[in-house]
């Protein structure tokens, strides 16, 4: 399920002049500048080292209100890779911080990564919790965008929880902000979400048109990642129908987008629901190859939960039909 992160950057003084060494405060805000660069383009963990620079620089600096910034992006950074506790952490600084200096909004942002990071350690009442403050504020502050963002994450950790008539709601909620805002993209997501929560409760011609709108509007705004995440959802809602070789062909589409991205775990991901897939229509040795490559990039992102999950797949392969005269 796609989430929706809050990062926040800073503007460089149009005055600034490079002919003395540059104050402490403004080398702070290049590093949280270069940070979220990095993270764009997917260099995490350069990104790391420069969100921990500002914070560093900030806080000798004595703006706390600038350090709970840095401490906000570095948890972005932080549960891009995986380090969840750490990432915890950040986002929980972060709020104090925002807290400590009275600004409600940022408040609301570190709110909503916290509760992204609660959710990826299966903290999902806490997640809960932490979207439904972000909400509130935001809608206090009067920031609907981001209120819809708060909806679509509070939709994602409701269904965790099994929840899922509250969740279609909260997706509804957060569609129905984004296209008031004219957010293609935002839109997108909600609609990705909305087929998730809809598949869950077999729902499956609506999930379908769902995922089939978040593909249509990733590939409008040109986020290829993204269209591979809603193509990988279609697969499995056309899976649901005994479309098998739609589902097949929404895969493989895929698999290519995640490839293309360098995103090994999303490339498991894809190939473990390709072998899913291909297993379907018993072609058992290319399930096999699948599911082999879902486990080596699986091993490679340290996912050992979803290598131990395509293991049993693999052994528990049923053998083919015996063969009718």
């Amino acid at each position: 399920m796609a989430a929706t992160p809050c990062r926040l950057g800073h503007r460089r003084h149009p005055r600034l002049h490079q002919r003395n060494p540059p104050h402490p405060h403004h080398q702070a805000i290049t590093a949280n500048n270069l940070g979220n660069a990095l993270q764009e383009v997917r260099r995490f963990d350069e990104a790391i080292t420069a969100h921990q620079q500002a914070r560093t620089l900030f806080q000798e600096a004595g703006d706390r209100h600038s350090e709970g910034m840095a401490w906000n992006n570095l948890g972005l950074a932080l549960k891009e890779v995986r380090r969840f506790d750490e990432a915890i952490t950040a986002h929980q600084q972060a709020r104090t911080r925002h807290q400590e200096a009275g600004d409600r909004h940022s408040e609301g942002m570190a709110w909503n990564n916290l509760g992204l990071a609660l959710r990826a350690v299966r903290r999902f009442d806490e997640a809960i919790t932490a979207h439904q403050h972000a909400l509130t504020l935001y809608r206090e502050v009067g920031d609907s965008h981001r209120e819809g963002t708060a909806w679509n994450n509070l939709g994602n950790a409701l269904q965790e929880v099994r929840r899922f008539d509250e969740a279609i709601t909260a997706h509804q909620h957060a569609l129905t902000l984004f296209q008031e805002a004219g957010d293609r993209h935002s839109e997108g997501m909600a609609w990705n979400n909305l087929g998730l929560a809809l598949r869950a409760v077999r729902r499956f011609d609506e999930a379908i048109t769902a995922h089939q709108h978040a593909l249509t509007l990733y590939r409008e705004v040109g986020d290829s990642h993204r269209e591979g995440t809603a193509w990988n959802n279609l697969g499995n809602a056309l899976r649901a129908v005994r479309r098998f070789d739609e589902a097949i062909t929404a895969h493989q589409h895929a698999l290519t987008l995640f490839q293309e991205a360098g995103d090994r775990h999303s490339e498991g991901t894809a190939w473990n629901n390709l072998g899913n897939a291909v297993q379907e229509v018993w072609r058992l040795d290319e399930a096999v190859q699948c599911w082999e490559q879902a486990q080596a990039a699986f091993t490679d992102t340290n996912d050992l939960d979803s290598v131990e999950h395509v293991a049993r797949l693999l052994r528990g392969l049923p053998s083919p039909p015996e063969p009718t005269l």
